[in-house]
């Protein structure tokens, strides 16, 4: 007497992967880096404008007049000492332009460009108070706390167009 056994096969899945399974699943997974690499690219072009300065173009072509700018202001002995004055509460910047032998250095015009590190939209252009002698003062009390760039402008000499003495420095405000 023989017996013959069927055994029932174990299922181990819910069926077998098929081409168009992987294919699915090739499809799906670029699918969703394309959307995750598209969302990143658009917040960076969109929050992030890609310059430091304005008409970058139109700058680069007037380098050959900032360096000769330059030139001079080392040559003349011009500096300028920029600082902060008054109660926390109160501050004020304050700048002392000079000449080599520490006589002041006067000025016709002179502006003062508050530049935050991190947004330019928070960029203030302040109001120069004169005070004689080569000083300046503004008031800093409605800026942010925080570290900002003091660039400093003056027209030492009204002969010449544009300004001929430029400072800058960081600044900690409280």
């Amino acid at each position: 007497m023989s017996a013959n056994a069927v055994l029932p096969t174990a299922r181990t899945g819910k069926g077998q992967l098929k081409a168009w399974h992987a294919l699915v699943w090739f499809l799906g997974f670029f699918g969703f880096m394309f959307v995750v690499n598209g969302i990143f690219l658009w917040t960076a072009i969109t929050t992030f404008p890609g310059e430091d300065v304005e008409k970058s173009y139109l700058t680069g072509l007037g380098y050959n007049q900032e360096i000769a700018r330059r030139e001079r202001q080392a040559e003349e002995g011009w500096s300028a000492e920029i600082g902060l004055e008054g109660p926390a509460t109160h501050q004020e910047i304050r700048i002392r332009m000079s000449k080599r032998d520490g006589s002041a250095l006067s000025a016709s015009a002179a502006s003062l460009l508050m530049r935050h590190p991190a947004d330019r939209a928070l960029d203030r252009m302040l109001e120069l108070a004169p005070l004689g002698g080569g000083e300046f003062s503004a008031s800093v009390t409605d800026l942010a706390p925080g570290t900002w760039t003091v660039q400093f402008s003056a027209d030492v000499d009204p002969q010449t167009d544009g300004d001929d003495f430029k400072a800058m420095r960081e600044v900690r405000l409280p």
